[in-house]
């Protein structure tokens, strides 16, 4: 089954998930962005899709369409968007609220369009290459017809797909950003102390390949902390959790 898709946002997630849902046999009509120069770069590298210049999709053929901006976005976009009858609308997003979303589209409870979500559990960069077809997805939706919608395009990208519901979606986020950017950020950190002293970061690399292969063979090392330092780091750590800061 192929779908006629339409993009709101031309970041990096869009860049994506257009060309690899074309490859698949897709076909992405139009792409909208609130900087046309970068609507018009990413349509130069899709077979047939148009910029479009405002939020009034009503016309469109489109049945699919991406919701690919920030999630402090939402509440603006969301209440100037129109969609045909009966189109999809999918939020890629990691912590959004489904039925705040919907509330803020449709508070008549009038509209014939359903919801749902895709969340790529992956940092996406326009230009790094990625391999999507191991990337997981989460999916969340309301009813079973959109589901079937939203599964079908998932499989297109990937084989890893999940489907999770609000709160699930939400910690699956944190898990992320813990595992992937706070963990960096202290690699950062360390890289600095080192460079600090005038001394190469490599002179950590065997102590970060030991912990990473612990990570990924499920024989994690001790986790007792007995370093006053590291102590302290844990301390940090718990109160950045507890006051959700990420």
């Amino acid at each position: 089954m192929s779908f006629k898709i339409s993009f709101i946002g031309a970041g990096n997630v869009t860049w994506h998930i257009a060309k690899a849902l074309e490859n698949a046999g897709n076909s992405v009509q139009e792409v909208f962005s609130r900087e046309p120069s970068k609507a018009k770069d990413l349509v130069s590298y899709l077979y047939n899709a148009k910029v479009h210049e405002d939020l009034d999709f009503s016309e469109s053929v489109a049945t699919v369409f991406f919701l690919c901006v920030p999630e402090s976005a939402y509440p603006e976009v969301l209440k100037e968007l129109l969609l045909p009858k009966y189109a999809i609308l999918i939020l890629v997003s990691g912590t959004f609220s489904l039925a705040e979303a919907n509330l803020l589209y449709d508070p008549a409870h009038e509209s014939t369009n359903q919801m749902g979500v895709f969340f790529p559990v992956q940092h996406l960069e326009a230009g790094r290459r990625i391999k999507l077809d191991q990337m997981p997805i989460c999916l969340e939706v309301m009813v079973e017809e959109t589901q079937n919608t939203l599964v079908a395009l998932a499989k297109d990208i990937t084989d890893a797909m999940y489907l999770v519901n609000g709160e699930e979606r939400k910690k699956i986020h944190k898990a992320m950003l813990l595992a992937g950017v706070l963990t960096q950020n202290l690699w950062s950190h360390a890289q600095e102390l080192l460079q600090s002293i005038e001394l190469e970061p490599s002179l950590l690399h065997g102590l970060v390949q030991q912990h990473v292969q612990a990570f990924f063979t499920g024989n994690p090392l001790s986790k007792e902390i007995s370093d006053p330092h590291l102590r302290e780091v844990n301390f940090q750590i718990n109160q950045i959790l507890e006051r959700n800061l990420i």
